[in-house]
């Protein structure tokens, strides 16, 4: 089975990095989005099972990242939603791991800032694993 994922970012380049690193693993792109309100819609369309998020978006019809995120976790709790942020705080960091996001990524993406993320997905999905 295939395991869907959805892209919520304002960068093509970001979304385009994020996209290799996922398909590399195994993952099927369900959708891209460029801000929070089409991902959260999206989201709702697709039912992703893992869903990467910057958190560093303009507000889109009322929504930001925040919003989308508390409405994924509330909506689907099983999503695995992976932080993609220009933030490097480490608070930021910890206040997301603890609503619940499987890892967090700090860019600029590279090959070893998305290895724990990786390594976190294949755990939360060993089916990737065997690809």
């Amino acid at each position: 089975m295939a395991v869907e994922a959805l892209i919520i970012d304002d960068s093509p380049v970001a979304r385009r990095i994020i996209r290799q690193h996922l398909e590399k693993i195994g993952c099927t792109i369900a959708g891209e989005a460029e801000n929070a309100c089409l991902g959260l819609k999206l989201f709702r369309e697709h039912k992703p099972q893992v869903v990467t998020l910057d958190l560093i978006m303009p507000a889109v019809d009322g929504v930001d990242a925040a919003q989308a995120f508390d409405a994924m976790r509330r909506e689907n709790p099983s999503a695995e939603i992976v932080i993609v942020s220009a933030v490097p705080f480490e608070k930021t960091r910890r206040v997301m791991a603890d609503a619940g996001a499987l890892a967090y990524i700090t860019k600029p993406i590279r090959r070893l800032s998305f290895e724990e993320a990786r390594m976190r997905l294949l755990r939360a999905f060993p089916e990737l694993a065997a690809r």
